[in-house]
C-alpha cells in the first residue's frame, strides 16, 4: 500500500458555514500539460493535468475528482493536440523514463479489473488497476484573458509554503497564486523586510493585492502604502517534501514594472505572466515596489535615506530565493527583468551589493539610461548624493507638503496619506547613494573586479523608435529642425530650450526640411539620446571589461502598442488587405511596444492578429526570453524546440542564425522581427555611429582612458588633506572606520603620481569618453 501516504497528501478538508464538507487538492506534484501557441485557443479540450506521484488507479481517480476533473479519455480527446508534445517533453527533461505509463480513463467504468494507461507515444494499454503510475486528468479550466479571470473554487488548489497553507487556482495553462505578501507591511520611509511564512496559517492567493500609492493613471483606484505583494504564475507545483533540486524545477523570471518610478502595477493585464510561464515553461513572478515619494523620498537624516523602492525589489528577490521552490521554481536560476523604469530598476539592482547572488541573469528592456537629470544630458544613470538630492528634490516636497519649516519633517509628512504625498507638485523618484543598497555613483562597468554582476548574464536593448510615444505633436510646416527639436526636448524631456546647441549636429541633420523629415530626425535624435546610444555604450563597455558574464543586445523592429499608451504613428497603417494594420509597412516602433510581445499577451488582451504573424512573432520572442532564463543564452536548443512542437520558432531561428553575445571588437545585435532582413547586424550597420556621436554618447562613452585613475585616501580613521593616496577603479567606494562612505571618488591623477594635493572634492561620473570630471560635493569635512 505504498500509495496510501501520497493519497493522504491529496486533500485538505474545510467546513462551510452550512456544515457541508468540501475538499481541495493539496500536496503538489501537479503539472499542467497544454500547447500554448499564444492564439487564445482552448486546445480542443485535449489538455491535461499530470498528477506526478504514482498511485493505484482508484487513488488516481480520487486525485482527478479533487481537481474537479476525471481521468483523461483518449476516446473523447485528441492526443495529437497537446499530449503528443507534452508527454515526450517529460522524458526530455529527465523527469520520467521513455517507457513511462500514465493512468487514463477506463474503457468500461464498471470493470473493476481492467484499467487503461497511455505512454509518451500515445499507445493505449490495458493494465492491472492495482499497478502504480502517475495520472493524466482532464483539464477543463478556461483560457483566461484580460476580461476573464475565473478563480472559482472549482479551479482552486492548495500548497504549503513554509507552514502557510496557500490557496491558488488555475486556468487552462498555468497555476496562479496572487497577492502573496513577500515583505512585511512596510513602514513609511523605511527599507522593507522579507515576510516569513514559517508561522502556521492560511493565505487566500486567488486575488491580487493593492497597488502601491501613486497618482491616478494606469492605476485608477485602490492604491495603498500596504502594497508589497507578489504574483506567481507556474506550470508546475512540486510535491510536498521534495526539497532537493530536480529536473522539474523551472527557471524563474521576476518582473519589475515600468512607470517612471512614480507609477506601475504588478497586475497590469498586458504583462500578465500566464502565457510567458506556459509557453516558456518558466515560473513568472511580478513584485510591487513603492514608487514616487513613498518609495524614494530622502530625508538626509542618516536614517530615512530614500531607495525604499529599491529595497523592495531586492526583498522580492530574497523572498524568491527562500520560497519559490514551493511554487516549482529553481532559486538558483533566477532572471530579473523589467521594462522602462523596471529596466532602470534592474540596472540599479545589478550594481547593488545587497542583491549579489540573488539572481543569475537580467534582461533590460528599453531602459531610459540617458534620460536628462536636472536639465542635463546623461550618458548613463547617475545616482545622486544624499545632500544634493535633498537640496534639489526633498526641499520641494517639504515645501509642497507644508513641512518646510517643521522641526520634525517626518512627523509632519505623516499627516498626509500616501496618496496625497505622491500627488504633491513634486514627487520624488530618484535613486540615491544611500550607502546601503546603492554604494557608488553609477553602475560599475570598468572591470570584472569592480562589478557586482560579473557572474550575471545580461540581455538588453530597445524598440527602434522609443521616443515616438513621448511626443504628442508633429512639426508645423514653418518649423525648422532646431526650433522643433528645442521645443519638443524642453516640453517632453525637461531639457533646456536651446538643447540643439548642446549637440554636435552635422549638416546632414540640420539640412532636413519638411515636417515628415524633421519629425523623423527629431524622433531619431531623442531616441538615440535617451535610449539607444546609452544602452549601446553600456553593452559595449560591459562586454569589453567583462563587467557581466555575457551580454546580448536586441532591437525590436516589430511591436504591438498597447491601446492605453500610444500615438497614431506608433501603430502600422491600415490597408484593405490588413484592416487592423500591416506591421510589414513602415511605422514607428515606440516605447512599451514590446510589452505584450514579451508576455505573449495581445490575443489575451482581445486584440487581433494583425497580419497572421503576431502570435508567431510573440512565440519567437517568448522562446528567446525563456531560453535565456533557462540557460543564460537566448537561442533555444533545437532539440528542445522539436520536442515541444515549436516548429515555427525553430525555422525562424534557423533562418536568422545564431544570436551571438556582444564582442567589443565587433559588436552585433539581434534585430527582432518576423521574416524580412538580417537577424544579426553589427552595431555600426545599425546606423547609430553618426547619431550617437552627434548626441555626445559614442560607443566608448562609458570607458575610462588608461591614464585616468580614481583616488581615495588610504587612511582609515579619518580623511586628511595631506593623506597619501592610492589608486582605485572608477566607481568603487571606500568605507571608513566610522561608516563614512567616500562614495564619489576624490580626484584623478596619472598612475605614476606619488602624492596628491586636492583642489576640491568631486565625483567622477564618467571617464574621458564623456568629457572628464564633474565636481559635486559628496563629503563634508
Amino acid at each position: 500500500m505504498a500509495w496510501l501516504p501520497s493519497l493522504r497528501l491529496l486533500l485538505t478538508v474545510t467546513i462551510t458555514g452550512a456544515g457541508r464538507v468540501r475538499s481541495l487538492y493539496v500536496g503538489g506534484g501537479l503539472t499542467i500539460l497544454s500547447q500554448n501557441n499564444l492564439d487564445g485557443a482552448d486546445n480542443n479540450n485535449s489538455s491535461a493535468i499530470l498528477v506526478n506521484q504514482p498511485s493505484v488507479f482508484y487513488a488516481a481517480n480520487l486525485a482527478c475528482q479533487l481537481l474537479g476533473e476525471e481521468p483523461w479519455n483518449p476516446d473523447t480527446a485528441d492526443f495529437k493536440t497537446t499530449l503528443k508534445w507534452s508527454l515526450p517533453y517529460q522524458v526530455y527533461q529527465g523527469v520520467v523514463p521513455q517507457s513511462q505509463i500514465y493512468w487514463i480513463a477506463k474503457r468500461d467504468p464498471d470493470n473493476e479489473e481492467e484499467c487503461r494507461g497511455i505512454d509518451a507515444t500515445g499507445d493505449v494499454q490495458t493494465i492491472d488497476c492495482w499497478s502504480e503510475y502517475p495520472t493524466l486528468c482532464t483539464q477543463s479550466a478556461r483560457v483566461s484573458s484580460g476580461k476573464i479571470n475565473d478563480n472559482d473554487r472549482r479551479w482552486q488548489v492548495q500548497q504549503f509554503v513554509g507552514n502557510q497553507l496557500v490557496t491558488g487556482y488555475r486556468d487552462l495553462h498555468v497555476w496562479k497564486f496572487r497577492g502573496l505578501r513577500y515583505a512585511e507591511t512596510p513602514k513609511r520611509f523605511a527599507y522593507s523586510k522579507i515576510q516569513s511564512y514559517e508561522d502556521s496559517g492560511e493565505i487566500d492567493a486567488t486575488t491580487a493585492g493593492a497597488d502601491c500609492s501613486q497618482p491616478v493613471g494606469e492605476v485608477k483606484n485602490g492604491s495603498s502604502e500596504d502594497c508589497l505583494f507578489a504574483n506567481v504564475w507556474t506550470p508546475y507545483i512540486p510535491r510536498l517534501g521534495e526539497t532537493d533540486t530536480n529536473a522539474q524545477l523551472k527557471p524563474v523570471m521576476v518582473y519589475l514594472y515600468g512607470g517612471g518610478m512614480t507609477s506601475g502595477s504588478g497586475k497590469n493585464p498586458n504583462t500578465d505572466g500566464t502565457n510567458l510561464a506556459s509557453r516558456g515553461d518558466v515560473v513568472v513572478v511580478s513584485v510591487n515596489y513603492r514608487v514616487g515619494s513613498v518609495g524614494f523620498l530622502n530625508l538626509n537624516d542618516g536614517v530615512q535615506k530614500g531607495n525604499y523602492g529599491v529595497s523592495d525589489m531586492i526583498t522580492g528577490l530574497e523572498w524568491v530565493k527562500k520560497y519559490i521552490r514551493n511554487f516549482g521554481g529553481d532559486p538558483d536560476r533566477v532572471t530579473l527583468f523589467g521594462e522602462s523604469a523596471g529596466a532602470l530598476g534592474t540596472h540599479v539592482v545589478l550594481g547593488s551589493p545587497k542583491a549579489k547572488g540573488l539572481f543569475q541573469r537580467a534582461i533590460l528592456q528599453s531602459s531610459p539610461d540617458g534620460y536628462p537629470s536636472e536639465g542635463k544630458l546623461m550618458p548613463a544613470p547617475f545616482y545622486d548624493t544624499l545632500t544634493n538630492n535633498y537640496e534639489t528634490t526633498t526641499k520641494k516636497v517639504l515645501q509642497a507638503a507644508g513641512c518646510a519649516n517643521a522641526s520634525a519633517p517626518v512627523a509632519c509628512l505623516e499627516k498626509l496619506s500616501g496618496f496625497d504625498l505622491v500627488n504633491l507638485n513634486t514627487n520624488a523618484n530618484g535613486v540615491v547613494q544611500d550607502g546601503v543598497y546603492v554604494t557608488s555613483p553609477r553602475l560599475l562597468l570598468s572591470s570584472a573586479l569592480s562589478s557586482q554582476a560579473s557572474n550575471v548574464s545580461v540581455m538588453l536593448g530597445i524598440t527602434r523608435d522609443e521616443a515616438g510615444v513621448l511626443i504628442d505633436d508633429r512639426p508645423a510646416s514653418s518649423d525648422t529642425l532646431t526650433n522643433y527639436l528645442n521645443s519638443v526636448a524642453s516640453k517632453h524631456f525637461s531639457l533646456p530650450p536651446n538643447v540643439s546647441s548642446m549637440l554636435n549636429l552635422p549638416s546632414t541633420f540640420t539640412a532636413q526640411t519638411g515636417p515628415d523629415q524633421i519629425f523623423n530626425t527629431t524622433l531619431s535624435l531623442l531616441t538615440s539620446m535617451v535610449f539607444t546610444c546609452p544602452s549601446l555604450a553600456k553593452a559595449y563597455s560591459a562586454a569589453k571589461n567583462r563587467a557581466f558574464k555575457e551580454v546580448f543586445y536586441f532591437n525590436f523592429n516589430r511591436t504591438y502598442q498597447t491601446s492605453g499608451y500610444t500615438r497614431p504613428w506608433c501603430v502600422p497603417p491600415k490597408t484593405a488587405a490588413y484592416p487592423n494594420g500591416d506591421p510589414n509597412q513602415e511605422y514607428y516602433k515606440c516605447h512599451a511596444g514590446e510589452q505584450m510581445v514579451v508576455f505573449g499577451s495581445s490575443a489575451r488582451a482581445g486584440l487581433p492578429d494583425r497580419d497572421g504573424n503576431d502570435a508567431k512573432f510573440q512565440g519567437l520572442v517568448v522562446d528567446y526570453w525563456a531560453s535565456f532564463a533557462r540557460s543564460g543564452r537566448p537561442d533555444p536548443d533545437a532539440a528542445y524546440l522539436k520536442i515541444r512542437g515549436l516548429e515555427l520558432t525553430r525555422k525562424e531561428i534557423e533562418r536568422v542564425g545564431k544570436w551571438e553575445a556582444v564582442n567589443a571588437k565587433a559588436p552585433k545585435l539581434r534585430l527582432l522581427q518576423w521574416g524580412g532582413g538580417k537577424g544579426l547586424v553589427g552595431f555600426a550597420e545599425a546606423g547609430q555611429k553618426e547619431v550617437c556621436e552627434a548626441v555626445g554618447v559614442p560607443l566608448n562613452a562609458l570607458e575610462v582612458t588608461p591614464h585616468q585613475k580614481v583616488l581615495v585616501p588610504t587612511a582609515i580613521s579619518r580623511l586628511r588633506r595631506d593623506s597619501h593616496i592610492g589608486t582605485w577603479d572608477v566607481g568603487q567606494s571606500y568605507m571608513m572606520r566610522h561608516g563614512t562612505h567616500v562614495q564619489s571618488h576624490i580626484g584623478v591623477k596619472s598612475s605614476s603620481a606619488k602624492t596628491w594635493k586636492p583642489k576640491g572634492f568631486g565625483v567622477i561620473i564618467a571617464g574621458g569618453g564623456v568629457g572628464g570630471l564633474a565636481l559635486a560635493n559628496s563629503l563634508e569635512l
